[in-house]
């Protein structure tokens, strides 16, 4: 525990993790705003409408999760340090994870509770919830095993707003299978962001403890 509250006090330190969750959020704010103003207008919103600014509020928490994953291989990053303090890198990786976790949580939270619009949509929350706190410990995942910020956004943001979408139109029965279908469907959706995120973080485990910092 003492290794997870070490990790959560240097992400909590770390300006670049603050100014995201608070653009996040604050962006958020807005499209959820924009949304139910066009639903008091009679616009039509389509049949995910509660839940339409999570798909784009999800790609501020991708950045988190790379952002507090690349972090420690930027010149300066403190990985090298941790390392002489906790030599064991297993550990040490599950205990960043739960930092991350840990940090993700309230925002994914605040994010997640006023991304619903209709009134009946709350009880998407937790489930949106979780789904957001996956998302960001798969962008550090992706972030651990790429080691470098820019190009790691690049390929989620790609995955998740270029890719997914046209694999949806050309290939729907692929929709169940890929990472951000929790976006349109918490619940149902879920199966699939765990796997992803599970399936990632051991990729990045494995590298972190094979490859020399």
């Amino acid at each position: 525990m003492n290794t997870v509250r070490a990790e959560l006090c240097k992400l909590l330190t770390l300006p670049s993790l603050r100014l995201t969750a608070l653009l996040t959020v604050a962006a958020n704010l807005l499209l959820t705003y924009a949304y139910a103003t066009a639903e008091s207008r009679g616009e039509p919103l389509g049949d995910d409408a509660a839940l339409a600014p999570l798909g784009y509020s999800q790609a501020g928490f991708l950045v988190l999760g790379v952002l507090a994953a690349a972090s420690e291989y930027q010149e300066g990053g403190q990985l090298r340090t941790t390392l002489l303090a906790m030599p064991r890198r297993l550990p040490l990786q599950g205990a960043k994870a739960l930092a991350l976790a840990a940090l993700t949580l309230p925002v994914a939270a605040a994010t997640a509770a006023t991304s619903t619009v209709p009134a009946d949509g709350v009880g998407w929350v937790p489930a949106a919830t979780g789904y957001l706190t996956l998302t960001t410990l798969l962008g550090a995942a992706v972030a651990g095993v790429v080691r470098h910020a820019v190009p790691a956004v690049v390929l989620l943001l790609g995955l998740y707003f270029i890719a997914g979408p046209l694999l949806r139109a050309k290939l729907s029965s692929s929709a169940a299978y890929l990472p951000d279908t929790a976006a349109l469907d918490p619940s149902g959706g879920a199966a699939a962001t765990i796997t992803w995120t599970l399936a990632a973080l051991m990729l990045a485990a494995l590298t972190f403890h094979v490859r020399d910092v």
